[in-house]
C-alpha cells in the first residue's frame, strides 16, 4: 500500500507537469495508471483515497480473494508504462530541451531551503528515511535509492520515474512473501501503563 501510494503521488505529480511544458498526450497515458491504482485500493479498502487502512498491529481488512495476483498484473502492465513514458517523454528532444539545467537547486541549497524526498535526492543528496532510518521492513527488500547531481527539472523528472520502477521492485517482493494468518495483532493494541485521567486534560494533550 505504501508503494503503490508513492507512485500514485508521483503520477499525480508527472500529470500536470507535463501539461505545463506543453505536453498533453503523456497526461492522459499517467492519469490511466493512476485509477489502476485506486482500483486496487477500493477492492482492498472500499475507498480510492483516505482508505485509512493501517491499524496498530496490522490493517483494518484482510485482502479480498485476487487481490494479490491483480496486483501482480498491475505491476507488470506498470513497467511497460514506464518504458513508454521513457519512450514518449525521457527521449524527447524537446522535452529535454525545456527541461535539463533548469531551475537548478544545489544540495547545499536543498538542505538549507529543507527539501526532502525526491526534490532532495535530485539535488545529489542520497537521503532516503526508507534505507537511512531502517524504516518500516524495507531492509528486507532488494532496492536501490534513486538520486541525480544534477539539481535541474530533468533530475527530479529521472528520480520519481526511478522511484516508481523501484516501488514495482518492492511491491513484487512483498506480495511474493506475504506471510498468512491474522491480518491483525490485537495484543500490541494494550497499553503498557494504567489509562491516566489527564490524558484527556486539554493542557496534556495541546500545551505539554
Amino acid at each position: 500500500m505504501l508503494e503503490l501510494s508513492r507512485i500514485a503521488s508521483h503520477l499525480l505529480w508527472l500529470g500536470p507537469f507535463m501539461a505545463d511544458i506543453g505536453a498533453q498526450t503523456p497526461f492522459f497515458y499517467i492519469f490511466r495508471e493512476r485509477e489502476l491504482i485506486y482500483d486496487l485500493f477500493e477492492a482492498a479498502t472500499g475507498m480510492r483515497m483516505m482508505h485509512n487502512y493501517f491499524r496498530i498491529g496490522g490493517v483494518a481488512a484482510d485482502l479480498p480473494y485476487g487481490w494479490i495476483d491483480k496486483c501482480l498484473d498491475f505491476c507488470d502492465y506498470f513497467l511497460t508504462g514506464v518504458a513508454e513514458y521513457q519512450k514518449l517523454i525521457t527521449r524527447n528532444p524537446i522535452f529535454l530541451e525545456r527541461v535539463e539545467g533548469v531551475g537548478i537547486i544545489g544540495g547545499e541549497e536543498a538542505i538549507n531551503w529543507g527539501l526532502s524526498g525526491p526534490m532532495l535526492r535530485a539535488s545529489g543528496i542520497q537521503w532516503d528515511l526508507r534505507k537511512v532510518d531502517h524504516y518500516e521492513c524495507y531492509d528486507e527488500f532488494d532496492w536501490e535509492v534513486q538520486w541525480q547531481k544534477e539539481g535541474d527539472s530533468l533530475a527530479r523528472y529521472l528520480v520519481r520515474i526511478g522511484e516508481m520502477t523501484e516501488s514495482i521492485k518492492i511491491i513484487q517482493q512483498a506480495l511474493e512473501g506475504i506471510p498468512g494468518g491474522p491480518y491483525e495483532n490485537l495484543e500490541v493494541r494494550r497499553f503498557a501503563r494504567a489509562k491516566d485521567s489527564k490524558w484527556n486534560d486539554f493542557e496534556y494533550r495541546f500545551i505539554s
